[in-house]
């Protein structure tokens, strides 16, 4: 994996599970078997949530870890129970924390219901996938880099400009956002891991039991500086009509945190 992918989710996953550690959610919901996709030997639960927005839309799923920097699978954030109420033990199933599924091998193992935690904020980090989610949202949008010699000695200095996009219900909601993600990267730092081993969600959803944290040997941490947020007012006066649908969809309540990333490399 190339480095500006690695600093890529480094910040990613610090934004969304360390900085907005506070939108998290809790529901409890039934399950539904699921027959069209299971098969022997994978019996596949789907949680009936009501909540809005949806805990499984896009860039949000359920907690998979109990606290940022965890390396283990959660073990208090999700709670599956029988039809009696008594809870399952974790070893007889695998989650799906992306789709809000519960997975068991055993047929004779019957989820019924399952408590659990969820991000209340959408991360994306491509502004085409706002459309297909539901606000609140935060697009984490990470320009190119360049490389500046030290001014002493050997190594570089590895600057990118960020900004964060943020999609909000309503302006309380709006400021709350802005001014938790300013308060997460003033002064702040964050891991520069090297995801050697892919990231702690597999491709499928589960949680990854090959995941080892590790950072990039020869790097600094990724550190934030210049933190910058700011709230953006659109005239509403300014828009047709046939537009104001759209626009308090997503658009009304926006604003942005920009801010600088660097890490020292050595040669």
């Amino acid at each position: 994996m190339k480095r500006i992918r690695t600093e890529d989710l480094s910040i990613h996953e610090y934004i969304k599970n360390e900085v907005l550690k506070d939108f998290i959610e809790t529901d409890t919901a039934i399950l539904s078997y699921m027959e069209d996709i299971s098969s022997v030997g994978s019996y596949v639960y789907a949680a009936e949530s009501t909540m809005a927005p949806s805990p499984v839309s896009l860039g949000r799923g359920w907690k998979y870890v109990d606290n940022w920097g965890d390396t283990t699978e959660q073990q208090f954030s999700v709670i599956v129970y029988d039809e009696y109420g008594a809870i399952i033990s974790g070893s007889n199933y695998l989650i799906d924390y992306i789709d809000g599924r519960v997975i068991c091998s055993d047929p004779n193992i019957i989820p019924y219901s399952v408590t659990y935690n969820w991000n209340y904020i959408s991360v994306v980090d491509e502004w085409v996938l706002v459309e297909t989610s539901e606000v609140p949202i935060v697009v984490v949008d990470i320009s190119g880099f360049e490389k500046e010699g030290f001014q002493l000695g050997g190594g570089k200095r590895v600057p990118r400009q960020v900004t964060l996009h943020i999609f909000a219900s309503d302006t309380a909601e709006r400021d709350d956002i802005m001014e938790t993600l300013y308060d997460g990267l003033y002064n702040k730092c964050c891991p520069n891991q090297l995801f050697n081993a892919g990231t702690l969600l597999d491709w499928n959803g589960t949680f990854n039991q090959n995941y080892a944290y590790s950072i990039i040997s020869g790097s600094s941490s990724l550190r934030f500086e210049n933190v910058k947020a700011k709230s953006i007012s659109i005239p509403l006066l300014t828009i047709p009509n046939n537009e104001m649908m759209m626009l308090s969809d997503v658009n009304r309540y926006r604003a942005r945190v920009q801010f600088e990333v660097f890490h020292w490399e050595e040669l």
